[in-house]
């Protein structure tokens, strides 16, 4: 977010905390506000979904997965990661126009990731995954808004292993 934006959103919300209760309350709209992210109606009812994945143990086909979904710019998903071990994951998103790929969160491992995320390009967003562990690791993923389940499940081939030094 802009740092002039920033600035306004603080100022406002201050100035509003700020204001005395009085019978004549001041009143104001959202479109007064610089361009901002504050609502955007949708002509689709949101949709939720839950999704287990195990990831086979590593080195294994099926211990690096991908999961995406595909929404269009300014499109918010909401979104819970939880994993029965530490997992590798990776959010990012590719553009349909150009298939440039942009990187939102990494974590070495994780067992847990929430967030919320409004999509800054028309593309497929989603995660890669992967099992550092020699047993399976099951990935429940919940998400929720306006998105397609396009293309889903993607099985990524093993890693070759390197030779003990």
């Amino acid at each position: 977010m802009p740092v002039a934006l920033k600035s306004v959103l603080a100022l406002t919300s201050a100035t509003l905390l700020a204001m005395p209760v009085s019978a004549q309350s001041p009143e104001f709209r959202s479109d007064d506000l610089p361009p901002a992210p504050i609502h955007r109606a949708t002509t689709e009812v949101y949709r939720t979904d839950t999704v287990e994945l195990t990831l086979a143990p590593v080195g294994e086909q099926g211990a690096r997965l991908e999961y995406k979904v595909h929404l269009a710019a300014g499109d918010a998903l909401l979104y819970a990661l939880a994993a029965s071990a530490p997992v590798v994951a990776e959010f990012h998103g590719e553009s349909d126009a150009n298939k440039a790929v942009m990187f939102y969160r990494e974590e070495a491992a994780t067992e847990a990731s929430y967030g919320q995320f409004v999509a800054p390009m028309t593309g497929v967003h989603g995660w890669y995954l992967a099992n550092p562990h020699d047993v399976p690791v099951t990935v429940r993923l919940t998400l929720s808004g306006n998105y397609a389940v396009t293309p889903g499940l993607i099985e990524l081939r093993p890693r070759p292993q390197q030779a003990p030094r």
